[in-house]
């Protein structure tokens, strides 16, 4: 037996961190997208005890942990369409998917998958609401914390591009920086406000923008590129990456062409199981 799972991929467009003891209370507040590259996972079992994790996942500790998590004996092969450290969410992508497909292999409550994906986020520091939300899919308010919290979920037909333009963040470097924690906070906390009077989506490219610049995060390269985008249409940078988000139009990809960039929809769905193959 063979299971296929797909989680999308979470850009941030602005947050607050909220680090607690327990990893499940922990999390991240604000907003951001669900777009339709992610990560896609084929689960099957193994003889022993063993876990396998193949594919383009680089070291995949983040992956390896959150499967330990619920699982032994099984192997998993993960396609991940985005890079990682980029402010894509890919490894919480990478290991909800996973944990996904061994969930449904072995007859494994969802939630439970959810929460072992969630729990090697934070273990990591790779991220702190991306599993939440991916597994919801939409734009999303992101209102309390923690696997428990609370998410407003809004369905959209947009379609996204995204552009690659520097170099990787590893936002682990971000989450332990108690002055760069304190910043994000402040002004996170003021676009939630400020986006909750007003949840569509041009006012959350607007916040997501104002947040960027304003935490400290913003490198000059990526500074460059949204002043020129936001002269023809929407953008920000994706949280925390040196890369942008834009909704779409003819002009932005003939910009972001000059860079990596890729073309998607945002994804209501959220993560799901995709098939089942039996021998």
């Amino acid at each position: 037996m063979k299971v296929i799972s797909f989680a999308p991929s979470h850009i941030t467009g602005f947050f607050e961190i909220f680090l607690k003891e327990s990893s499940e209370k922990s999390g991240s507040r604000g907003a951001g997208l669900c777009i339709s590259l992610g990560s896609y996972a084929i689960a099957e079992k193994i003889s022993g005890k063993k876990m396998v994790a193949e594919g383009n996942i680089g070291k995949g500790e983040v992956t390896k942990l959150a499967i330990k998590r619920i699982a032994s004996g099984v192997k998993v092969k993960i396609k991940n369409q985005l890079p990682f450290s980029q402010g894509f969410g890919i490894s919480a992508s990478s290991s909800l998917s996973s944990c996904l497909a061994v969930a449904e292999l072995l007859g494994i409550d969802r939630s439970e998958a959810i929460r072992a994906a969630h729990y090697a986020e934070l273990k990591s520091g790779t991220g702190l609401g991306d599993v939440v939300t991916s597994a919801r899919g939409g734009m999303e308010i992101r209102l309390r914390e923690g696997i428990g919290g609370e998410i407003k979920k809004i369905e959209l037909n947009e379609k996204i591009i995204v552009g690659i333009v520097g170099k990787k963040i590893h936002t682990k470097s971000i989450l332990e920086d108690e002055k760069k924690r304190e910043i994000i906070n402040d002004i996170g906390k003021d676009c939630l406000k400020k986006f909750l009077r007003k949840p569509d989506i041009e006012n959350f490219f607007d916040l997501s923008l104002y947040f960027a610049e304003n935490s400290g995060l913003m490198s000059e390269k990526v500074k460059k590129v949204l002043k020129h985008l936001n002269k023809i249409g929407k953008a920000s940078m994706c949280m925390i990456g040196n890369s942008v988000f834009a909704i779409y139009n003819k002009e932005i990809e003939k910009y972001l062409s000059r860079y990596e960039s890729y073309v998607c929809n945002i994804d209501n769905y959220g993560a799901r199981v995709l098939a089942t193959f039996f021998p």
